[in-house]
């Protein structure tokens, strides 16, 4: 036997209305405000699909906290070390004073990479040296996010590519 509503029909049986619509509604807001969504989820999401694709090693942050490196008057820099099985990445950011930064890197082991990094206007690309060392002298302040590929003019095959997280200069 199936249950009725007050008016005696039979519940379930009829076409979607507006009471459905807001019984639903208030489930929805019973959720957003029992289990809100994080505010940055959409950025980590769009990061893994950029990801799908891409045969990558994933490097992790290795520090969470910043702190100024050195510190004059309204110049300020911070170092930033990211880690992967393969490699680690440790950059250093310098404000350029015109809403841009120079980002100076270091690679471990020193080897020979192909840097992009990815800004919100356009991806930028370095070479490093044989001491794994490359640098950015002028990269637009915002979100950036870096990709170390292998070299064209090393061996085949000697390394994946390491993506770090999106940090924000």
């Amino acid at each position: 036997m199936k249950p009725q509503d007050t008016a005696g029909t039979t519940a379930g049986d009829g076409p979607f209305d507006s009471l459905d619509a807001e019984l639903l509604d208030q489930i929805r807001q019973e959720y957003a405000a029992a289990d809100p969504i994080p505010p940055d989820l959409p950025e980590r999401i769009k990061f893994s699909l950029q990801l799908r694709d891409l045969e990558a090693e994933v490097a992790r942050l290795a520090a969470r906290e910043f702190q100024p490196l050195a510190s004059r008057g309204e110049e300020q820099s911070r170092t930033i070390t990211f880690d992967s099985d393969s490699l680690t990445i440790m950059i250093r950011i310098d404000s350029n004073g015109d809403e841009t930064v120079r980002v100076d890197g270091w690679l471990a082991p020193p080897q020979r990479r192909e840097i992009e990094m990815r800004t919100a206007t356009s991806p930028l690309t370095a070479l490093t040296d044989e001491q794994g060392r490359f640098a950015f002298a002028s990269v637009p302040c915002g979100k950036a996010q870096l990709i170390v590929r292998p070299a064209k003019d090393g061996p085949s095959g000697s390394s994946r590519s390491v993506v770090t997280p999106a940090l924000v200069l």
